[in-house]
């Protein structure tokens, strides 16, 4: 578990050093990555933007190593509100 929160972990941050102008433009965008995990495993990072009502947008980001995890993947979001800010 600790290697699919760190890579979930890892694309938020890849997400935070954007603005609020390019996180609306990733609404309804989903990207999925295979990743080597440094276990040696394939994990999957699916990644996704929606509009979370009231100018905000909710990052979120599902991993899963193929196994059990894909009925359950691990989920992390972060929230931007209009002046791009975060949700706390």
């Amino acid at each position: 578990m600790g290697i699919a929160i760190r890579l979930a972990e890892a694309r938020l941050t890849e997400w935070r050093r954007l603005g609020y102008a390019a996180w609306r433009a990733l609404l309804d965008h989903k990207e999925m990555r295979q990743i080597v995990g440094e276990d040696g495993q394939r994990y999957s990072v699916v990644s996704y933007a929606l509009d979370d009502g009231d100018g905000r947008v909710r990052m979120s980001v599902a991993v899963d190593d193929g196994g059990w995890s894909t009925c359950v993947p691990l989920v992390r979001n972060e929230i931007m509100n209009s002046d791009g800010t975060f949700v706390a």
